[in-house]
């Protein structure tokens, strides 16, 4: 709308004082439109200030923008507010209009109206769609149409439809309040309007946001970005720019990339970090740029077992073996297989379990897959398996295996395999005993020491274990002493018949009875034979000898056959034969 400012001035004693001009205020012509019969329909609004009586509204008419225009009617009823022009071809020709007030208001001056056509509003052009503090924002150039009043968003749901009415000729921006650019693209259109509500064709090159998706491969270690492109800019897409924030810092240029590419991969970044991306398009010639949703992830790689190590291998209990093993505590395991040896060359496989939940401090497995805890030392290693599939192959410890031997003279001998733990040096063994009171330390031996010697007399069943006592010092800076406990051996003199070869009846050693080493006796028999083989005496009591005579009578000095038997607790049979000599 046009308007003017005069100034006049009157003289006053002692000067020039200027004064604000005043003006006819002229009708807001808020649009002109074409009616059915092609003639065209003025409509405006009645000044707010008037200045004098009302003589006539004035329309002017021309059909050129620059005129010349002509006056075509002087509307006189102060209130009516529109006008019909009779023209009849309205809907081919293109007609220019203004208007003026016209009061009884001598030196007043004529403000014009804005000049309107008989045109619908011409269609804006979009700028840019892009995403703008989390929410989708559409820039569009003014419409060049005199008569535009506002603008009619379009939004793409299941087709373009009118979404939201904005006001103002140069009101160009809009935000979508309700939009969530971050689950989809975002499609949007433009349409003018002038104030009396006509529409222009809405623009049928919508523009988009961009679409970000941030994917994070955990095996490969890195992170695809794709994006849908920017499409619907006069000029095209000159590039697209990748920015990278990490751990909450300023957003900053990661990658360039042309305006045909849609999808990056980056690599490079550290384990944990939080990562959040967004992507520019920029457009050829102007440089105007969009700008796509926010798409955040965690660089979390598949953590394989670092650090995995046998701890402990010891002998639990008759036929159980527990190995102790730690590892990388943020581990990412699918699977744990437990492997044993006698050889530390060819493996098998004892059982595979899944990883516990807690994989802090060190872990236990207890082998009960039939272990011949005391014949055997067994050789283990462990071989994880990560979500990515990478297998992590663990030490290897040895079981210790303690063997014993009770000979007839009486005498006892241990002997075990050396301490084998990877990462481990051994300082010393200790030896156990119980002789039915509970174990008690034997002994220390140093390293280079493995056998123990025990001579005994009497009828007694002790049981032995052996610790070996190990410094470990692992690659990842754990320093400890780990003692490893071997199989229990238990051990039992064979049981023996020892026999005198001579007796006197009468004298020190007046009676023939044997010295008997053996436990739980269930049976026993001893039998004397003459020297035709007559039995003369015979007793199922072991405490009972044979005093040298038969039926009562002390035989004659010679030398006797004899022949014991008995049955141990174990139900061994034990058979003693001989002579013995009978002295008178």
């Amino acid at each position: 709308m046009k308007r003017f400012l005069l100034l006049v001035t009157v003289l006053q004693a002692g000067g020039i004082l200027p004064l604000r001009g005043q003006v006819i205020e002229s009708p807001y012509l808020n649009c002109v439109a074409v009616n059915n019969s092609g003639d065209v329909v003025l409509e405006w609004t009645l000044p707010t200030v008037t200045c004098g009586p009302f003589i006539a509204r004035h329309i002017y008419r021309a059909t050129n923008a620059a005129g010349p225009y002509n006056l075509v009617a002087s509307v006189t009823n102060p209130a009516v507010t529109s006008y019909v022009d009779p023209v009849g071809n309205g809907s081919s020709q293109v007609y220019y209009y203004y208007m003026e007030n016209s009061y009884n208001c001598p030196g007043y001056s004529v403000e014009q109206s804005d000049t309107l056509d008989n045109l619908q509003p011409l269609t804006p052009e979009i700028t840019v769609a892009t995403v703008n503090n989390g929410f989708a924002e559409l820039h569009w150039q003014v419409s060049p149409s005199p008569e535009t009043y506002g603008y009619i968003i379009y939004k793409l749901v299941t087709a373009f439809n009118p979404y939201d009415t904005v006001y103002g000729k140069y009101v160009t921006s809009y935000v979508d309040l309700n939009s969530q650019p971050g689950t989809d693209t975002m499609s949007y259109s433009v349409a003018a309007i002038d104030s009396c509500f006509n529409a222009s064709l809405f623009n049928v090159n919508p523009h988009r946001t961009i679409f970000l998706k941030a994917d994070f491969d955990r095996c490969q270690q890195k992170v695809l970005l794709e994006w849908t492109p920017y499409v619907n800019w006069t000029n095209g897409v000159l590039q697209y720019r990748i920015y990278v924030s990490v751990n909450g810092g300023p957003m900053q240029l990661a990658r360039i990339v042309g305006g045909d590419t849609t999808a990056v991969v980056l690599k490079g970044y550290d384990d944990g970090d939080q990562l959040c991306f967004t992507v520019t398009a920029q457009e050829k010639i102007t440089g105007v740029e969009s700008v796509s949703n926010e798409r955040c992830v965690v660089f979390n790689v598949v953590q394989p077992a670092h650090d995995f190590f046998i701890r402990n291998v010891q002998v639990s209990g008759a036929g159980v073996i527990e190995v102790s093993y730690s590892l990388d505590p943020l581990a990412d395991l699918t699977q744990i297989k437990v492997e044993r040896s006698v050889d530390r060359i060819t493996y098998s496989a004892v059982q595979t379990i899944s990883p516990p939940n807690d994989l802090s401090g060190v872990l236990v497995f207890s082998d009960q897959n039939n272990p011949l805890t005391d014949r055997q030392a067994y050789y283990y290693r462990l071989i994880a398996t990560d979500s990515c599939g990478g297998r992590d192959t663990s030490s290897v410890g040895r079981s210790l295996l303690l063997l014993g031997y009770a000979f007839t003279d009486l005498t006892f001998y241990l002997q075990w395999n050396a301490s084998e733990l990877d990462y481990a040096q051994p300082l010393q063994y200790e030896l156990f005993r119980n002789d039915g009171q509970g174990f008690v330390s034997a002994g220390l031996f140093p390293p280079d020491e493995r056998t123990y010697y025990e001579a005994q007399s009497g009828n007694i069943q002790p049981c032995y274990y052996v610790e070996a006592i190990d410094s470990v010092m692992l690659p990842n800076g754990v320093q400890e002493v780990v003692r490893r406990r071997s199989n229990v051996v238990c051990l039992d003199q064979p049981s023996q018949i020892y026999v005198p070869n001579a007796f006197a009846p009468g004298g020190v050693n007046a009676t023939f009875k044997p010295l008997i080493n053996a436990d739980a006796i269930t049976s026993y028999r001893m039998q004397i034979f003459n020297r035709w083989g007559e039995i003369i005496f015979t007793s199922s009591d072991p405490d009972q000898g044979w005093d040298g005579r038969y039926r009562g009578s002390l035989m004659q000095q010679g030398a006797y056959a004899y022949v014991i038997e008995l049955t141990d607790g174990n139900g061994k049979r034990v058979e003693a034969k001989g002579t013995v000599l009978l002295l008178r």
